[in-house]
């Protein structure tokens, strides 16, 4: 009879270390996908406004183009 019980118990904190264990790791692989997700979207943007700039560069015209790079460059100086 005791040993039915303690059985029973073992079962039961069995099952009650389970769910905990499931709980903790459901929520750690959330937690992963929503990292990779926010630093694909990180990604994105840097593409788009890499791809934004580099047309923005081809646009210009060879003169101003050279203005902005000696600005840049060397500053407000010249």
């Amino acid at each position: 009879m005791i040993i039915a019980k303690l059985k029973l118990w073992a079962a039961a904190v069995g099952l009650v270390l389970a769910a905990l264990a499931a709980s903790w790791l459901g929520g750690r692989k959330a937690a992963i996908s929503d990292v990779k997700a926010k630093q694909a979207e990180g990604r994105l943007a840097a593409v788009a406004k890499a791809q934004e700039i580099e047309n923005e560069v081809e646009a210009l015209d060879p003169d101003t183009l050279k203005s902005r790079a000696r600005k840049w460059v060397r500053g407000d100086k010249r």
